[in-house]
């Protein structure tokens, strides 16, 4: 069916369109001629949607040709103002609120179903006993077969209280196994793990929602009250989130009144400064922020506010990048518009928003220092980059880089996957194993691979007809394999939290600022220690 067909309609739309601009146009001082220009560009574009509607050699959907228009106008803006319908519209709302309305269970597209990752803790998919490895063969009487996580997604979530019926295919049962489960409100926990690793706390922030600062606060509390030293805040991979969340997690370790960010726009109105209220704050104890160049938005605000007033020692890779305001507005019950308004600002006037052209071109800088032969090129090119980079200064006259996203204070070389491991990954062959193999086995949850494990491995890489040669085994490999099993064991017997416990003790990057913490307990003593490692010498703003 066409969504214009008529001449009559395509007017009316380029009516209530012309209105719409004009009154949006008065409302920022648009001139004269500017508002002339738009309202003959979209009387031209309506009229071409009526000639293609009505005269073009096949019928078309008009809907779906003007939803692609918008998404190119978009395009051409940025990478993050978008046009929002349907389930991307309903993710936003998630990923702000941290809360929907289902089951309660991580999904994922695996041998051509939708298929049960891990149940939350304490929802309706927990308490009915779904696993990891469930097949989600029907939903409300639909095949799911090829069916995308996103689709699974579409059907299994919905208003509180409704109920969602559904099969799964279980290994090792014989008969499909039906679910007729009543949706409840589901909250997505922005701190997945924190704990004790000897006298130093670590706590994991995976996002920044409504409900982050206090999980932030409630794990700080029980850490200090085992006697924590030191604090490692671990925001690698986090995208970011509500700005809100940001300066709340950031004003528990800095005094009131203390700048945490700014942003600056076109508009007066989009020009703000946050700056810390009167709170309880963390201190007494060294702060580690941990960031990668998957860590944006409310993470670099938050990387950003510490190390200006040397309040953390922030170590890593530098972040993403991602230092602009979004501001979404409402079209409909369904849809937004996500627009970029405005660009953020750390406390020392760094902007920590990186051009799209910037981060190709650092990104293939880095490949080619990584692809090089010996350590000291790759150590020569990172500190080429960051010499390059705008000097900024912090509050006690430390030397911090703009020129997008967060340099940190000590910079770790990023981690690199063999090809084996990305095909290990990418097959989901950890996962399969702890599902098929491991089900009956007595898993704890410091559960550890043995070599009696590893060799069942070997024979399942074989029988699921994985390619391989022996020379893949090598010993960096092999460990990697002993983790993988571990994590996914772990993770199907109790869920995802007590799985970070075995990823992070063979994590390198948390293993050596375990060493740092131990060699330099103080920040004083940390911010020398990286000087030492620049072979820079501290330099004062005074």
């Amino acid at each position: 069916m066409k969504f214009l067909s008529t001449r009559n309609t395509i007017l009316l739309l380029l009516s209530v369109v012309l209105c719409v601009f004009a009154l949006g146009a008065f409302a920022v001082g648009g001139s004269q001629d500017e508002q002339t220009d738009v309202y003959h560009d979209l009387e031209i574009f309506a009229r071409i949607v009526e000639k293609v509607s009505d005269y073009y050699v096949e019928e078309v959907d008009t809907h779906e040709l003007i939803q692609d228009a918008i998404h190119e106008m978009l395009d051409q803006l940025d990478p993050h103002s978008q046009y929002l319908a349907g389930l991307e519209y309903e993710d936003l709302m998630v990923g702000t609120r941290g809360e929907f309305g289902g089951l309660g269970i991580y999904i994922t597209f695996r041998d051509n179903y939708p298929t049960v990752i891990s149940p939350i803790d304490d929802t309706p998919g927990d308490r009915a006993g779904l696993r990891g490895g469930d097949q989600i063969v029907e939903i409300e009487g639909m095949d799911t077969e090829g069916w995308r996580t996103e689709k699974a997604v579409k059907y299994l979530r919905g208003d509180p209280g409704t109920k969602v019926s559904f099969k799964v295919r279980r290994p090792g049962a014989d008969d499909a196994i039906e679910y007729v489960l009543q949706r409840e409100i589901i909250n997505v926990s922005s701190v997945p793990f924190y704990g004790m690793f000897g006298t130093v706390g670590y706590v994991k922030v995976n996002s920044f929602s409504k409900h982050t600062a206090g999980e932030v606060e409630e794990a700080l509390t029980e850490l200090e009250k085992k006697g924590m030293t030191g604090a490692v805040l671990d925001f690698r991979g986090n995208p970011g989130g509500l700005l809100q969340a940001a300066t709340e997690v950031s004003e528990m370790f800095l005094e009131k009144d203390k700048l945490l960010v700014y942003t600056k726009g076109r508009l007066p109105n989009t020009n703000r400064k946050y700056y810390s209220s009167n709170r309880k704050v963390h201190n007494g104890y060294p702060i580690v922020v941990m960031i990668n160049g998957h860590s944006a938005s409310a993470s670099e605000i938050f990387a950003g506010a510490l190390q200006d007033w040397d309040r953390a020692f922030v170590v890593g890779q530098t972040s993403f990048g991602k230092g602009t305001v979004q501001t979404v507005f409402t079209l409909s019950d369904t849809e937004a518009i996500k627009l970029t308004t405005a660009k953020y600002y750390t406390p020392s006037g760094r902007s920590i928003h990186m051009n799209h052209e910037d981060r190709l071109a650092e990104a293939e800088q880095a490949m080619t220092a990584a692809e090089r032969d010996t350590e000291g090129e790759a150590g020569a090119e990172t500190a080429d980059t960051a010499a390059e980079k705008p000097v900024f200064y912090t509050s006690g006259g430390r030397i911090v880089y703009g020129g997008g996203g967060i340099t940190p204070d000590l910079e770790f070389e990023p981690l690199y996957y063999t090809d084996f491991q990305r095909d290990l990954e990418r097959q989901a062959i950890g996962f399969h194993f702890a599902v098929e193999d491991l089900e009956d086995e007595e898993i704890s949850e410091d559960f550890r691979t043995s070599d009696a494990m590893l060799e069942r491995f070997y024979k399942f890489l074989d029988e699921r007809e994985f390619e391989y040669d022996q020379e893949d085994l090598t010993e960096e490999n092999v460990d990697y394999i002993r983790t993988m099993i571990a994590r996914e064991a772990v993770s199907h017997k109790y869920g995802r939290r007590p799985m970070y416990r075995i990823l992070l003790e063979v994590d390198p990057e948390f293993q050596e600022v375990l060493s740092i913490l131990g060699q330099a307990p103080t920040l004083e003593e940390m911010f020398a220690y990286a000087e030492e490692q620049k072979g820079i010498k501290m330099v004062s703003n005074e």
